[in-house]
């Protein structure tokens, strides 16, 4: 059986982690510069199919920068794989790293079917090897300070949920977000916009509707309702062709919390029915650095998940969105 890496002989503790990412794209440049801000970790290695891309990661100076996803994985000095691809792409390549000895980040959506999901769970799991999801939202110092908030009564019960998640992308055919097997709105901002109502209601789920609408072949606009078990409802919005906003209200029994940018906030107001309101702020180095910190402390500990995300959290997020899209052919 295999075992996780820790280069550490204590556990608790990590001497060095080297990375490798997968896929040098615009959201690997973010990540990549976040990782600059950890000591016990180093930028060792990328992979692209692209030069130019591979020239532009050059000034991180990397030890090694390949041409093929697979070279890179079969190097023992990588630890730990940061897999920044296209959607379709993620399966594949976290059980080829999984397979390999590597443990895993995976930029969200991590998988685009529980089957999928419980399969990578399953063998992360028997293998004992670090999975996660990068669902940000769950990590900001912010969100866990809501939580706590919340806990203590101050909007009291939580009776609605609703956020906004909608940007806008200028189509092009070799885009993956209007390829028809990994694109749409759903897959790509409505991600965090379930996770983030899930994160919070805690119920199962009774009834979903939506409302969708469809170009090139892919959902470029959803609105969808919510009904918990719990009497709790959610509505959200997710498009990738409308103008940018990407707000969140929880409502509750005695009060509301706003903020926005809600999948990476670092500040939020909570006004209460008796005329309080006040401002919370948290703030990080960037947003990548609190899921960076989570992945080490937990490779440190010899986990093979994270609290704040776990293997179930991404299970059940998946299949909120497969039940959705059900309701796309109603």
């Amino acid at each position: 059986m295999a075992h996780i890496i820790v280069p550490s002989a204590r556990k608790g503790d990590i001497d060095m982690l080297q990375w490798g990412v997968l896929g040098l794209g615009r959201i690997a440049h973010r990540f990549v510069e976040s990782l600059s801000h950890f000591e016990e970790a180093q930028f060792y290695a990328g992979a692209s199919h692209s030069e130019e891309k591979r020239k532009d990661f050059m000034t991180y100076n990397p030890c090694k920068l390949y041409d093929s996803y697979d070279e890179l994985l079969q190097d023992p000095e990588v630890d730990v794989v940061y897999i920044a691809l296209p959607h379709g792409s993620h399966y594949h390549w976290s059980m080829k790293a999984l397979e390999h000895n590597k443990c895993v980040l995976c930029e969200k959506p991590a998988m685009l079917s529980s089957k999928e999901m419980e399969e990578v769970a399953k063998y992360a799991k028997d293998h004992h090897l670090f999975f996660m999801e990068a669902m940000k939202t769950r990590f900001m110092p912010l969100t866990h300070i809501l939580h706590k908030e919340i806990e203590k009564g101050i909007i009291g019960d939580i009776v609605h949920i609703s956020n906004h998640f909608n940007s806008k992308v200028d189509y092009h055919p070799d885009h993956y977000l209007f390829d028809q097997s990994q694109g749409g709105a759903l897959y790509d901002t409505g991600t965090y916009c379930v996770a983030s109502i899930l994160d919070y209601i805690h119920s199962p789920i009774s009834s979903i509707s939506s409302k969708v609408r469809k170009e090139h072949g892919v959902d470029v606009h959803d609105e969808v309702e919510i009904t918990f078990e719990n009497g709790a409802t959610a509505s959200f919005s997710c498009s990738i062709d409308a103008p940018e906003r990407r707000d969140m209200t929880i409502k509750g029994t005695r009060g509301t919390i706003t903020m926005s940018p809600f999948y990476r906030p670092m500040e939020a107001v909570i006004d209460t029915d008796d005329g309080e309101s006040m401002t919370c702020i948290a703030k990080a180095p960037d947003d990548f650095y609190p899921e960076i910190k989570a992945v080490h402390q937990a490779i440190a500990y010899i986990e093979i998940e994270s609290p704040y995300m776990t293997h179930q959290d991404s299970i059940d997020v998946i299949k909120v969105i497969e039940s959705i899209r059900d309701t796309f052919d109603d």
